[in-house]
């Protein structure tokens, strides 16, 4: 079975990608509402990818180019679907 509500962000020079792993419906139905709810209400639309390693598990990744990266808003964009998710630390 995979990690349930586990991140890991990757940063370089003009990317970030946050990564959200689920193993289960009830979270990855819940990772998906609050990705929609977070871009919404900031405003901000990175690339969504979702992908399933089996049935239940697989993981979403959040994605900002260099095109989407202003400022501080990708990290303020993960940080408010982490607090949302109830996930208070991530692998970097």
């Amino acid at each position: 079975m995979g990690r349930d509500m586990c991140v890991d962000v990757k940063m370089e020079e003009g990317y970030m990608r946050m990564s959200i792993e689920f193993n289960n419906d009830e979270s990855k139905n819940k990772i998906s509402d609050v990705i929609s709810e977070i871009e919404k209400s900031m405003k901000i639309y990175p690339s969504v990818i979702r992908r399933n390693i089996n049935e239940h598990c697989g993981n979403f990744s959040v994605e900002f180019g260099i095109e989407d990266m202003n400022g501080r808003t990708s990290g303020e964009f993960c940080e408010a679907v982490m607090k949302k998710l109830g996930i208070s630390y991530c692998q970097i």
